[in-house]
């Protein structure tokens, strides 16, 4: 995995649950939560999946969710 993609499988596993989490959030569903969402990708510390998503996107995951609602 560092060799293929430049980085450990754990951070692999958890960029890639940070990504479907965004995924769902871009959707803008109206029932839709973060926490929701998040739980859904396997994230069960809120804090911690925050401060990931923050420093992974730029900006905090409930920012993502209205930002597509507003579409």
């Amino acid at each position: 995995m560092q060799v293929v993609h430049g980085m450990s499988l754990h951070q692999h596993l958890r960029l890639k649950k940070l990504w479907g989490v965004r995924s769902q959030l871009l959707t803008g569903n109206q029932l839709l939560t973060v926490k929701a969402a998040a739980l859904a990708n396997g994230f069960w510390h809120m804090g911690e999946f925050s401060q990931l998503y923050k420093a992974t996107f730029g900006e905090i995951p409930s920012e993502t969710l209205l930002r597509a609602r507003r579409f």
